[in-house]
């Protein structure tokens, strides 16, 4: 799948994965959480030491899923498909990190004009078609990331492409693969044909009662009905327990004091920054930084100061002005500087991993709490949720163990839970509506226990609220359907088959008067009654859109015309019902005397292109070999 994206974009794709999932997580998670987390609960994997975070993951699954469900469109089912987009979007992530670490590992580097110019070409920091950096700061700030740190991670995603790209676009073609290239894509055919109605021989067809027997005896498995079962189950759900919970005044009033903190916006302070990045000497880095910091506590502008010579694109254009920012979203330094100054205060250089930071704090926003009457609707419902989730857990491990102690019966968890047991109709296996669309549960439908054993199903988890167990209440077998049912449906067959029958050999004829030289618009006169039309000789090229895909396909399929072979026929049923005579009379490769630079180098990099993927498969393969990789499924 990764390696299906990277063809997909050529050049760019870690780049832009990572600004993908930054814009994309702006709807679900501050990037805070999606970046620090630290937690090993909140991590998906472990790679050679390095976290990926759950949110990272959770994006992931969210764009496999909505490409899955795209493909799929109506007939998408997350409950088939789920363990397979998890895997995916691990495995991405999991990749991700890998090459990541190897550009980072091979010492890779981005200038500052590169990282620039990548910013500014997003479209969502543009306005009006041109890069605004009040709207990118104010994205940035919304997602609650420091421009610092969202550079640090762009600047990443640049350095992997880097590799990857390296890997790519280090193989070449040869001048006879190129060649060679433009000949078979460059080919033409000289095609003839004719295309038959099948339809039209329906009423010359005799369909006899013996032949609709005969048909029936020797195909019984195709009119088979499918086997089915009608089934009675207890569903158990927090969604289901919700209604019935009941939350008292002081239970609310006692969680929002317990979880006051909560509910309080925390302080939030705006600065300014001049940062005075590392290069070769970290000496020479830090005295270019006190040398700025004097300037700016002896009263020279600091914004004029940053505009001149900080090293952050996103901010230095307007005056190292990094917004509001709360803690916990800054480097650990840079943090304490700043929430230890008064406004108007400048700080000494501090050094962070990005280098060395001038801070100047230009306003403070202090903690402000929301009242009990704002989020008394708010804590209710989650109040609720947490005693419904609590009596699920309880009851679904009462559920379990009675479905298994009594399992000739649902009465005894019904009785003893409160639950109703409910009834399907008869359902085969590819499942019904409902719970019956679920893999899980149709599977335990058909399973020995259920059919044969007449037990109830273990608990089924649909999801991790919503728990079913079933048992069998009537079984019907697949069975083959009566004659009578099904008489209309074989003499339908039949008279299609035959009708087919009828045109191949029409066609045949057709085929004959042709090889023996008579001409295609006079040859499809032998066929008496029938009014053909003869689609004489044409060259054409694989993508010739005039000519239905079909027989072009075929005329292409057809070996090349031996020395003694004038002509070479194919027939062929076409989707469309009718049957095709398809005549290839003719070859020209693609002239490469005409090529130009520019074609030559358009084959060149197709081939290279897939080579270099090939190359880069086995180094992606062979790096997660060595890898030491970690996973921690129960987090997703």
């Amino acid at each position: 799948m990764l390696l299906q994206i990277i063809r997909d974009r050529a050049s760019g794709f870690f780049v832009w994965s990572i600004v993908g999932l930054i814009i994309i997580t702006f709807a679900f998670v501050g990037l805070n959480s999606y970046f620090n987390d630290t937690d090993e609960g909140y991590q998906a994997a472990l790679v050679n030491d390095q976290k990926v975070s759950v949110y990272e993951y959770q994006i992931a699954y969210s764009n496999e899923q909505r490409r899955i469900k795209q493909m799929f469109g109506e007939n998408f089912d997350p409950d088939l498909f789920d363990d397979q987009i998890k895997k995916t979007a691990l495995d991405r992530v999991i990749d991700n990190a890998i090459i990541i670490q190897a550009a980072s590992n091979a010492g890779m580097h981005v200038s500052d004009d590169q990282l620039a110019k990548q910013i500014q070409s997003i479209d969502q920091f543009k306005e009006n078609g041109a890069f605004s950096n009040a709207l990118y700061k104010q994205q940035i700030e919304q997602a609650g990331e420091s421009t610092a740190g969202f550079e640090y991670r762009v600047r990443r995603g640049i350095v992997a492409d880097q590799l990857v790209n390296g890997i790519v676009q280090s193989s070449f073609a040869t001048k006879d693969e190129i060649e060679l290239t433009h000949r078979l894509r460059e080919q033409q055919r000289e095609i003839a044909f004719v295309k038959i109605p099948v339809a039209a021989y329906n009423d010359a067809v005799k369909v006899s009662d013996q032949d609709i027997e005969a048909h029936y005896k020797a195909n019984q498995n195709s009119y088979k009905t499918v086997e089915q079962v009608k089934l009675e189950y207890l569903e158990l759900s927090t969604n289901s327990l919700m209604p019935a919970i009941t939350v008292s005044k002081d239970e609310l009033e006692s969680y929002y004091e317990e979880q006051k903190n909560r509910y309080i916006t925390p302080e939030e302070r705006s600065a300014r920054h001049i940062l005075i990045e590392f290069g070769d000497d970290d000496d020479k880095a830090k005295a270019k930084a006190d040398g700025i910091y004097a300037k700016a506590i002896g009263g020279e502008s600091f914004e004029t100061l940053a505009k001149e010579n900080s090293a952050d694109v996103g901010s230095a254009a307007d005056g190292g002005d990094l917004g509001f920012f709360a803690r916990g979203i800054m480097d650990a330094n840079f943090e304490e500087s700043a929430f230890s100054l008064k406004v108007g205060d400048i700080s000494e250089p501090v050094r962070t991993e990005f280098g060395y930071h001038i801070i100047k704090l230009e306003k403070i926003k202090e903690p402000k709490g929301k009242l009990f009457s704002e989020v008394r609707d708010e804590i209710e419902t989650e109040l609720k949720k947490k005693k419904a989730e609590k009596e699920y857990f309880d009851k679904v491990e009462i559920l379990a163990n009675m479905a298994y102690e009594a399992p000739d019966s649902l009465e005894a968890a019904k009785e003893e839970l409160g639950l109703v047991i409910k009834a399907s109709g008869f359902i085969g296996k590819s499942g019904g509506p409902g719970i019956f669309s679920n893999r899980k549960v149709m599977d335990a439908a058909f399973s020995n226990d259920v059919l044969s054993e007449k037990l109830n199903s273990e608990a089924i988890e649909i999801s991790s609220n919503h728990t079913v167990v079933l048992r069998l209440l009537e079984y019907r077998d697949a069975q083959v359907r009566p004659l009578k049912e099904v008489t209309a449906q074989i003499k339908t067959t039949l008279i299609a088959e035959k009708a087919l029958a009828m045109a191949k050999v029409d066609a045949g004829l057709i085929e004959q008067k042709i090889k023996a030289g008579t001409k295609g618009s006079e040859g499809v006169k032998v066929i008496k009654g029938k009014k053909l039309s003869w689609n004489d000789k044409k060259w054409a090229k694989r993508d010739d859109s005039s000519i239905p895909r079909e027989i072009i396909d075929a005329a292409f399929l057809l070996p090349r015309l031996a020395a003694d072979e004038k002509i070479s026929t194919k027939g062929l049923k076409l989707n469309s019902g009718e049957y095709a005579l398809v005549v290839f009379s003719g070859i020209k490769d693609g002239d490469v005397s005409v090529m130009t630079d520019d074609d030559k180098k358009k084959i060149g990099d197709g081939i290279a292109n897939a080579v270099g993927l090939d190359v880069f498969t086995v180094m992606l393969t062979t790096l997660k070999n060595e890898a030491e990789i970690k996973r921690f499924p129960e987090n997703l």
